[in-house]
């Protein structure tokens, strides 16, 4: 008995131990406990909430002001004890409250896994003001655990910084039903304070827009002049509406209080004098044209295309006419009679509308280049015109074409003014459509949370309107397939379909993809029936060739040789586009993608290394050699050792996106053949051709790329030129690198160096057309607006423009054909597009040179002792990939701890 009550007090102890242990990392001992969580104090320090339980008592939050903003030291001391308990999480956590995110952030990504530590580390990126790591680690946290209450409030905190209201509202109110006490009731106000302020500006809208839909419906009905002072832009458009669908010049008269309160908004008497017009034209011609442009406003006109035929042989109702072309873009139009129908118009909303249109029509005609300058030339009229609303919507076109043309930050740019814009006037519809618009552009961007978050944001506020619900599921739907979520994806279709409107391009491309994921018997008949629909009058060239894409990719799964051939038709129909047209080049690039896979499905792998080395214009390498390529699921990798022997292997069972590193992707028995390789040539279709690990370090190789202009041995005498100290916008924020070393640039002949000032993008281009060795030591940032690919910082020039950009390269010919280095962190780095791929690697190659040494990740500021051995290797003769494979191993050996190298990738 002795014995076992020995034991159990033993036992005892033990757990006593291990809950006071707990209950230290919790909340701590001693005196200096309020110090650590700050929890001696009346207001708590963050707005956000934090999981560590000593950390997340509830005080009401007050944000610093005045001294107040200063914050309290950080109590090492007690820090230091935490840290020797091992309890890193209590340590960032009490960092983060001090104010002191750089260390939080350190310290939270050193501890396990877990669902408090993502939940802690969305906080911090919320203090940093980067909502989509905030949003991206909220959304995993919550679908492991929906009822997670500190990730729930944080999430609802995102959501309101991002103006999402009634995505912030309803997280809340679901913080507010746990009945935590003091979090609770705060979460439970601050819903209703943004459900309220919310709900009072949709009513007004609403309220007004009733108002006139009742006036058009019925003369009899109340104009509503005091709700067009406060919605100007609603009530002109409802004015053009009202005055078309007058049916006598009395009625006409009716609209003069209306016209005089807009004209004061806008200054002039241009409706004034339209509606004195207006009322002196024949109106026993006019008449019965109106009642049917009523139905037709009112979506009730059986054929719409027949009621233009009729307006357009009536003289008296040009503006009837007008406005009937304005809505049915589907009839046949051209530009030359949108100009007859506003000659002598002086109304610039009327020409703005049109202005519009006539955009539309070049973007049909394949004239995108004459469509932007239009749109951005109209922008300037509706502001110097004071016509907002028409400002909103030349925004939203211009953000639907960045995103067409994969010039995402554009997109993303313009939506969120037009969103900002909106808002501001209370247009309440056009904030909805500035979602959809924020949402389309974050998505092609891959940033999957942010775009999920306006989509649901967009649902919650127009719920039962049917255009919004289709294009928000269809979102929903292509999301879901991103993140390898076939029956999600499919249900968000279903929900897609249900208000019976049609789901474009858009559905027939998730279909597509559904049939070979998901399949269900009606997938054929709906996919073809809305390929049926495309026609030169509603798609531009480019989204053609999408839709004849989108039919190959449906029948290579049923048949693969008429799947090929109408692959291959795609490509054909691409290639005349391909210098104006986004559309065809993304077409073009699935095209080989699924042309590739599918040779690897059907077994056929010598015919898919061909079409990925098609696919970049290059001719299958001789010696060994690796084709990889990849299509959503799928992937297909072939390798031909150094006995010429082919062999591959096809997958489909990837359910996670792709990583930026690449390693594993190549099956090791694959890699296996390629051991006793001297060198191999990597043939990798986009995505894979800007990212590390598609083969072993210890590996020579190096991407083949298209060369546009042969890299022939440099016959010019040597120039090393070296571009360095540069001198970036204060703006960027970026660190300065130290400067090219004397001893890294020892045994250079004919040395340009191009330092600080000097080193300007146009100064750099004109030196390394002549250059036989190139060296830039500069930062790689990611600036959409500028290029899709990663951009080199440099000194600006007078006009401001320091960035190095693949596009600009791509103009140039590099008449040396040089070896190239560039020491820019993450040179090779590629933001995610779904499917181009334009590095400042392969810009190089393009241009002209023979070998380009790039990184995909962060670099140390001494990596220019690395290059400068792998130049060396070259220069006494070694093969560039054997020369950096040579390099990576003595480094490894070396330094066994570093492996940056390993993310240096060479293009030839």
């Amino acid at each position: 008995m002795t014995r076992v009550g020995g034991l159990l007090a033993l036992a005892l102890c033990m757990a006593l131990g291990f809950v006071a242990v707990r209950a230290w990392k919790q909340r701590g001992t001693g005196p200096e406990t309020p110090a650590l969580w700050l929890s001696d104090a009346s207001h708590r320090p963050l707005e956000v909430r934090l999981s560590l339980p000593a950390a997340d008592v509830y005080r009401p939050y007050a944000p610093p002001r005045g001294e107040d903003a200063l914050a309290p030291p950080v109590p090492l001391g007690a820090l230091s004890r935490l840290e020797e308990l091992g309890d890193a999480h209590g340590v960032g956590v009490s960092y983060l409250l001090h104010g002191d995110t750089e260390q939080a952030l350190a310290y939270l990504t050193r501890t396990s896994p877990s669902l408090d530590r993502d939940s802690d580390l969305a906080a911090v990126a919320i203090l940093r003001g980067r909502a989509d790591e905030a949003l991206s680690l909220l959304d995993a946290t919550l679908e492991a655990m929906p009822e997670h209450p500190q990730a729930r409030w944080n999430q609802a905190v995102m959501a309101r910084e991002l103006g999402l209201t009634l995505l912030a509202a309803t997280a809340f109110e679901s913080v507010a039903a746990k009945g935590e006490p003091g979090w609770s009731e705060e979460a439970r106000e601050q819903a209703r304070t943004l459900r309220a302020r919310f709900q009072a500006r949709a009513d007004a809208w609403k309220a007004t827009r009733e108002a006139f839909l009742a006036r058009l419906r019925s003369p009899q009905a109340p104009l509503p002049v005091e709700g067009a002072a406060r919605f100007p832009g609603m009530a002109r458009e409802s004015f053009y509406e009202l005055l078309a669908t007058a049916e006598d010049a009395a009625r006409v008269q009716e609209l003069l209080p209306l016209a005089q309160v807009l004209d004061h908004a806008a200054g002039g008497t241009v409706l004034e004098d339209t509606v004195r017009r207006v009322a002196g034209l024949d109106f026993a011609r006019r008449a019965p044209l109106a009642r049917e442009y009523a139905k037709l406003v009112q979506d009730a006109h059986p054929s719409p295309a027949n009621l233009i035929e009729r307006l357009r042989q009536e003289p008296a109702a040009k503006d009837v006419l007008l406005g009937a072309l304005l809505r049915t873009p589907g009839v046949a139009r051209t530009q030359e009679e949108l100009r007859a129908l506003t000659v002598g118009e002086t109304d610039p909303w009327v020409l703005s509308r049109v202005a519009q249109e006539e955009a539309r029509l070049d973007d049909l005609s394949g004239q995108g280049p004459q469509a932007g300058d239009r749109l951005r030339e109209m922008l300037k009229e509706c502001r110097a015109r004071k016509l907002p609303l028409r400002c909103v919507d030349v925004l939203l076109r211009l953000s639907s074409r960045a995103t067409a043309s994969n010039r995402l930050m554009e997109a993303e740019e313009s939506a969120s003014t037009a969103w900002q814009e909106a808002a501001a006037l209370g247009e309440w519809d056009r904030e909805g459509a500035a979602l959809v618009m924020l949402a389309n552009a974050t998505r092609f961007q891959v940033r999957v949370a942010l775009s999920r978050a306006y989509l649901i944001e967009s649902l919650a506020r127009q719920p039962d309107d049917c255009k919004t619900r289709t294009q928000a599921h269809l979102n929903l739907a292509s999301l879901a397939l991103m993140r390898f979520r076939p029956q999600e994806a499919r249900q968000e279709l279903e929900e897609s379909l249900a208000c019976g409107q049609t789901p474009g391009l858009q559905g027939a491309w998730i279909l597509a993809d559904l049939a070979r994921l998901a399949p269900r018997p009606s997938d054929a008949a709906r996919l073809n029936a809305e390929l049926n629909r495309v026609s030169p009058l509603r798609e531009n060239a480019g989204r053609r060739v999408l839709a004849t894409l989108i039919r190959g990719r449906f029948e290579v799964d049923r048949d693969w040789r008429e799947g090929q051939r109408v692959l291959r038709q795609t490509i054909a129909e691409a290639e005349p586009l391909l210098r104006v047209n986004a559309d065809a080049r993304d077409a073009r690039a699935v095209a080989f993608q699924t042309l590739a896979v599918s040779a690897g499905h059907a077994g056929a792998f010598r015919e898919a290394m061909e079409v990925v080395a098609e696919s970049l214009q290059v001719p299958v390498p001789e010696g060994c050699v690796l084709a990889a390529a990849v299509e959503a699921e799928r992937t297909v990798t072939v390798v031909r050792g150094p006995k010429g022997q082919v062999q591959g292997r096809y997958d489909a069972s990837r359910t996670m996106p792709l990583r930026d590193d690449l390693t594993g992707l190549v099956p090791g028995e694959l890699v296996d053949l390629l051991r006793d390789c001297p060198r191999v040539a990597v043939l990798a279709a986009p995505p894979l051709d800007s990212r590390a690990g598609i083969l072993p370090a210890d590996l020579a190789w190096s991407y083949r790329v298209g060369t546009g202009v042969p890299a022939a041995s440099p016959a010019k005498p040597p120039l090393h030129v070296v571009v360095s100290d540069v001198e970036p916008p204060m703006t960027l924020r970026l660190a300065r690198l130290p400067s090219a070393t004397d001893v890294d640039l020892a045994g250079a002949q004919r040395l340009l160096r191009l330092k600080g000032a000097q080193a300007t993008p146009e100064r750099v281009l004109e030196a390394m057309e002549q250059a036989t060795d190139i060296d830039i030591h500069a930062h790689g940032v990611v600036d959409r607006a500028l290029s899709d690919a990663t951009v080199i910082a440099l000194s600006p020039q007078q006009d401001g423009h320091y960035a190095l950009t693949a596009e600009e390269l791509r103009r140039r010919h590099l008449q040396g054909a040089p070896l190239v280095v560039l020491g820019a962190c993450s040179a090779a780095r590629l933001a995610p597009i779904l499917h181009e791929t334009s590095s400042l690697p392969q810009a190089f190659v393009a241009s002209g040179a023979r070998a380009v040494f790039a990184a995909t990740a962060e670099i140390p500021n001494d990596a220019g002792a690395f290059f400068r051995a792998v130049r060396e290797r070259i220069q006494s003769g070694e093969e560039p990939s054997q020369a950096l494979r040579a390099e990576r191993l003595d480094w490894h050996q070396k330094q066994p701890g570093m492996r940056w190298m390993d993310k240096v990738l060479l293009y030839q």
